[in-house]
């Protein structure tokens, strides 16, 4: 006599409980990674991703599988995909933010660093047409004056107004086409120095 094969209607329980494990191993992980601010090895983001692909995979075969009591694994199955997405944005979060061994990472100037780097650039790279607290070319106009509010570096122009100035600094011929001002290159955190400097020393 043979045995009686099992229905379609049977509940696969082993996946069932590797699935709702995995999904908790991954909620930790993401929680953890959020919460902690942690930047994780090349290795822990491995196991993620393994994890992650072999949960959808499992949900996927249930899913197509079942045969009965499809609304409350839609819900089981919803909770799972969406378990996978926040571990996917975990790890988006992490291979950004990662820095490899050995490279620190980067952090925010001080406020006395940001006007020693206004000063140098300003030195370097202004002097040479603006006076600045009393030296200096005179192909621009005075930035002593400029920042007092007595005299425009361009028609319309705000140069007292910080993010003015910023976007003046950044492009100059990107705000004014008639600029005799390059645009000097300068990062972002370059501009903000040097607008951090002007607002601060030059009046």
């Amino acid at each position: 006599m043979h045995a009686e094969a099992p229905s379609h209607g049977s509940s696969p329980t082993g996946m069932y409980v590797a699935v709702g494990v995995i999904s908790l191993v991954l909620t930790a992980m993401a929680f953890y990674v959020v919460l902690t601010n942690t930047a994780l090895r090349a290795h822990a983001v491995l196991i993620i991703v393994v994890l992650a692909a072999i949960q959808v995979a499992l949900q996927t075969f249930l899913f197509m599988h079942l045969r009965g009591s499809r609304r409350v694994y839609s819900l089981f199955f919803g909770y799972g995909t969406f378990i996978a997405i926040v571990a996917g944005w975990g790890i988006s979060y992490v291979l950004t933010s990662y820095t490899p061994p050995g490279v620190a990472p980067t952090k925010p100037l001080s406020q006395a660093q940001l006007l020693a780097e206004g000063q140098q650039i300003v030195a370097s790279q202004c002097v040479a047409c603006h006076v600045v607290n009393g030296q200096g070319g005179h192909v621009g106009p005075d930035l002593n004056a400029v920042m007092a509010g007595q005299v425009n570096l361009v028609p319309g122009g705000r140069p007292t107004d910080p993010n003015w100035l910023a976007s003046w600094i950044a492009d100059p011929p990107g705000v004014w086409s008639g600029a005799k001002m390059p645009n000097l290159g300068l990062s972002p955190d370059q501009v903000q120095a040097v607008v951090l400097y002007l607002k601060t020393k030059v009046k």
